[in-house]
C-alpha cells in the first residue's frame, strides 16, 4: 500500500454521511419552475436540476472523483460503526388491516430493494449512446398508438435525466482543472489535469483507457448508487490494452482499484457497519459458458486482500473451470477477516435462472447486491428482496397457536403425518396470500411515481425499448423475491412431531401444541429429548434433511401459484438479511416444536438451528448440499463458522478452497466464512475497546463484531464452531 492509498484510506475511516439539505432545497426550486408541466417532465427536470447544482467535491490525492457534498471526516478519530437498528413490526407502506397483522405479528417483514445497472452497455456506448437509444425509440412512435404522449414524454423525461448527468460528471471536470491552476504541487497538478479529461470524455462517451474505465464505472456508480456489478469484466480489456501499450504497469493499474474501492466504502461513510450496502462480483463465466476470471480478477482480490475494507463486499462466482490460482487466492483473502469473500456456485445458480424464464446468456452475466441477492446485471427488477417470512410461524398458524391471525386446524383431525403436512400447507397458503397482497400494494406504489424510477428506467434494459418505468414493468425481467427465514427450525420442528407423534406415539398433536403455549415449561424432560436425541437439519441426515428440502419445495409451489403485480414469478431466497430476520423474527416468535423457546432467535438463513450442527463441516454442507436450489434462484446464504486455525499452516488455504469445491461439487450455492474462535468472540464482547476493527459474518453482511446488538453477539458465539 502506497503512501497515497495509505492516506486516502485513513481519511475513509474517518467519513461519515451528513444531514442533506441540498436534495430537498433543489427539487422545490425545480418544481417552482415546472407548475404545469406533466408529472413526468417536473420528475426529470427536478433530477437534472439537481445534477446541475449539487455541490463538487474533490478531495486530497484522490485519482477518481464524485463525492457526496454531504460527506464530512471526524478530525483525530475513526467513526465508529453501526448496524442498522432494530426491525419495527410494521409495514413499512400502506396495507390492508388483516395483511398488517401479519406484518405487526413477525409474520411478514418488509425488505430494501436492491438495483444493478447495465454497467458494460454504459461502458460500451456512454450517455450518449443511451440518448441514441432514446431518439431511435422515440422515431418509431405512432400517433396512432394508446398514450402516445404520455410515452413520448417518458422518453422525453430520460433525455433530461440523461443530459442533467453528462453535465453534472463535466462540472467535475471543469473543476478539476480549475484546482489544477492553483496546485503548487505540479505533480497534483498533472493528476487534476488527468482527472478534467478523463469527466469531461466520460461517461458521455466510452472511456478508452484504464484510467477512464475505472472513472467511468464509479461514475456510474454514482449515478445509481447500489451494486457495482461485474467490475473485473469490464476493466479487463482497457488493463489488457493498457499494459500491452505500457501506458500502465500492475502497480499503477491496482493503485487505481484501491481507490475504486476506497470510494465504494467512503460512499456510505465509515459509521455504515453493514458490508451489503455494495456487494461487488468477481469471477463467473461469459455468455459463452466459458470461464470469465482474468488478469483483473486477480488484481481485484489482491487490492481486497492489502485494504482490508468491509466494503466493497466481494463476491466470486465459481465453476469448475475457475481456476485453483483465483480460488486459493480468494480463500487467502479471508485471512484478513473482512469478511470478503463469500463464494458462490455459478452451477447451480445460472440453472435456477434459467428455470424462471431468464435467458441463458443474461442468466450467465447475474451479478450480486444487498446481501447476496441475484439480480441479472441491468436487465431485472426482481424485487431483491421484496420482503422476509417467517416459516416457523405457519406452524404455529397451523397449530392455533396464533389466534388473533387465524384459527388454525382442528387438531384432532390430524391423525397422520401427511395431515400435519395438509395443515400446514394451509397455513402457507394463508401467509403467501398475505405476502402477495403486501407485494400488490407495495409495486403499485412504486409503480405510481412519475416515471417508475426514471434514473434506474434510464440505464436498466429494456425499459427504453418498452417505454415503460424500471417499476412498471419496463426491465426485461420482472420476477419478486421474498427470503423465507427458519427453513432449520421448521424442519426440525416437523421432524421432533413425526418422531413422537406419528412414530412413538408417546405424545398427540394438541399436547405437543400445549407445550409450545406453555414455553416448554413443566415439558424439559421432552424438550431435551428434541434438543439432544432427535435428528437435527446440518448433520447430513435425511431424517431431516429431506424435510427442509420438501419445506423449500412446498412453499415454492404455494407461492408460484400466485402472479406478482409486474408479471414474472414469485422467487424464495432464505438470507436473513442485513435486516437480521432471525434474530427479528425470532424476538416475536414463540416455542416451537423444535425444542426453541420463546423469543430465542430463528436458525440464519440456511444454515443448521445454531449449535445443532454436531457433526462436521463437511456434514453440514452435505446437509445444504441436498436442499432444492433450482428453486432458490436469487438470495442465499450459508454461513460457516470455523476455528481459525484451519487456515493457518501448510496446507490450510488449499483445504479450505477444497472445502468450498467440494460442497459446490456436491450441489451447493453459496458459502461465507466466520474464522474466529469462540475464545476471541467472548473476549471481545467483554472488552469491546480491544476488538474495535474484528469483523464476523452476522447473516448475508459483515460488520464490527462490537457494533451488534448483544444478543446478536451470543447468536453468533452460539454458532457452532467447526474444526478441521
Amino acid at each position: 500500500m502506497n503512501e497515497r492509498i495509505s492516506a486516502i484510506r485513513a481519511r475513509a475511516f474517518r467519513s461519515k454521511r451528513g444531514a442533506d439539505d441540498e436534495s430537498a432545497k433543489f427539487r422545490e426550486e425545480s418544481f417552482a419552475q415546472t407548475e404545469g408541466e406533466s408529472d413526468v417532465i417536473r420528475e426529470a427536470k427536478a433530477i437534472a436540476h439537481y445534477s446541475r447544482n449539487r455541490a463538487l467535491l474533490i478531495q486530497d490525492g484522490e485519482l477518481l472523483v464524485g463525492s457526496p457534498y454531504n460527506l464530512e471526516h471526524n478530525t483525530n478519530k475513526d467513526s465508529v460503526p453501526r448496524i442498522f437498528g432494530r426491525q419495527g413490526f410494521k409495514s413499512p407502506w400502506p396495507v390492508p388491516s388483516d395483511v398488517g397483522m401479519l406484518f405487526e405479528s413477525g409474520v411478514l417483514s418488509g425488505a430494501g430493494n436492491h438495483t444493478t445497472m447495465d454497467y458494460q452497455m454504459v461502458v460500451n456506448t456512454g450517455f450518449e449512446g443511451l440518448l441514441g437509444k432514446i431518439a431511435k425509440r422515440r422515431s418509431r412512435l405512432s400517433v396512432d398508438e394508446p398514450d402516445y404522449n404520455g410515452r413520448t414524454e417518458f422518453l422525453d423525461a430520460l433525455e433530461i435525466v440523461a443530459r442533467g448527468y453528462i453535465d453534472f460528471c463535466e462540472r467535475y471536470g471543469e473543476h478539476a482543472r480549475e484546482l489544477s491552476r492553483t496546485q503548487t504541487d505540479p505533480d497534483r497538478a498533472r493528476e487534476l489535469e488527468k482527472i478534467a479529461d478523463n469527466c469531461a470524455k466520460t461517461p458521455r462517451r466510452p472511456p478508452t483507457s484504464f484510467w477512464e474505465a475505472c472513472q467511468a464505472l464509479w461514475s456510474c456508480f454514482f449515478f445509481l448508487p447500489d451494486a457495482p456489478g461485474r467490475v473485473d469484466q469490464y476493466l479487463n480489456p482497457y488493463y489488457e490494452k493498457d499494459l500491452a501499450s505500457g501506458a500502465i504497469t500492475p502497480d499503477s493499474a491496482e493503485e487505481l482499484l484501491s481507490c475504486l474501492w476506497i470510494k465504494y466504502f467512503e460512499f456510505a461513510g465509515a459509521e455504515a457497519g453493514v458490508s451489503a450496502f455494495h456487494h461487488l462480483t468477481l469471477g463467473g463465466i461469459n455468455p459463452d459458458g466459458t470461464d470469465a476470471c482474468n488478469a483483473v480478477t486477480k488484481l481485484c482480490l489482491e487490492v481486497t486482500d492489502e485494504l482490508m475494507l468491509n466494503r466493497p463486499q466481494i463476491g466470486l462466482r465459481w465453476n469448475r473451470n475457475t481456476p485453483p490460482e483465483i480460488l486459493q487466492l480468494a480463500v487467502s483473502v479471508l485471512k484478513t477477516n473482512s469478511g470478503s469473500p463469500d463464494f458462490c456456485n455459478d452451477e447451480q445458480i445460472v440453472p435456477a435462472l434459467v428455470n424462471i424464464g431468464i435467458a441463458v446468456e443474461d442468466a450467465r452475466d447475474f451479478s450480486l447486491s444487498g446481501c447476496h441477492e441475484v439480480i441479472v446485471t441491468g436487465k431485472a427488477q426482481m424485487g431483491s428482496v421484496e420482503g422476509f417470512i417467517n416459516l416457523p410461524k405457519t406452524l404455529l398458524i397451523a397449530l392455533g397457536l396464533e389466534p388473533s391471525l387465524a384459527p388454525g386446524a382442528d387438531l384432532n383431525k390430524i391423525d397422520s403425518y401427511d395431515a400435519l403436512w395438509e395443515a400446514l400447507e394451509e397455513s402457507m397458503e394463508f401467509v403467501a396470500e398475505g405476502a402477495h397482497r403486501a407485494s400488490i400494494e407495495r409495486d403499485q406504489q412504486a409503480a405510481d411515481m412519475a416515471g417508475g424510477n426514471l434514473a434506474a428506467s434510464l440505464v436498466v434494459n429494456d425499459c427504453i425499448e418498452n417505454v415503460t418505468g424500471y417499476t412498471q414493468g419496463g426491465a426485461r425481467y420482472n420476477h419478486c423475491n421474498w427470503d423465507v427465514i427458519g427453513i432449520a427450525n421448521l424442519a426440525d420442528a416437523l421432524g421432533a412431531m413425526r418422531t413422537l407423534v406419528f412414530e412413538t406415539k408417546e405424545l398427540t398433536v394438541t399436547e405437543f401444541a400445549k407445550m409450545c403455549q406453555s414455553n416448554w415449561e413443566g415439558s424439559e424432560t421432552v424438550r431435551q429429548r428434541v434438543l439432544n436425541h432427535l435428528p437435527h437439519f446440518g448433520n447430513n441426515d435425511d431424517n431431516a434433511d429431506l424435510i427442509a428440502a420438501k419445506i423449500i419445495e412446498v412453499f415454492s409451489g404455494v407461492m408460484k401459484k400466485l402472479t406478482p403485480f409486474r408479471g414474472g414469478e414469485y422467487c424464495l431466497g432464505t438470507t436473513a438479511g442485513g435486516e437480521n430476520m432471525h434474530m427479528e423474527f425470532g424476538r416475536l416468535t414463540g416455542a416451537t416444536p423444535d425444542g426453541r423457546q420463546d423469543g430465542s432467535p430463528l436458525a440464519d438463513s440456511l444454515g443448521a438451528i445454531q449449535g445443532r450442527d454436531r457433526h462436521g463441516v463437511t456434514a453440514l454442507l452435505n446437509s445444504v448440499a441436498k436442499l432444492p436450489h433450482g428453486l432458490l434462484p436469487t438470495a442465499t446464504t450459508l454461513n460457516v463458522k470455523m476455528d481459525p486455525v484451519i487456515l493457518s499452516g501448510e496446507g490450510g488455504v488449499e483445504r479450505v478452497a477444497a472445502l468450498i469445491e467440494g460442497h459446490f461439487m456436491a450441489g451447493g450455492q453459496q458459502c461465507q466464512f466466520n474464522l474466529v474462535s469462540r475464545k476471541t468472540l467472548l473476549d471481545a464482547k467483554e472488552n469491546p475497546e480491544e476488538y474495535g476493527d474484528l469483523m464476523v459474518r452476522v447473516a448475508g453482511y459483515s460488520a464490527p463484531f462490537t457494533s451488534l446488538w448483544e444478543d446478536l453477539q451470543d447468536e453468533i458465539i452460539a454458532r457452532t464452531e467447526h474444526e478441521r
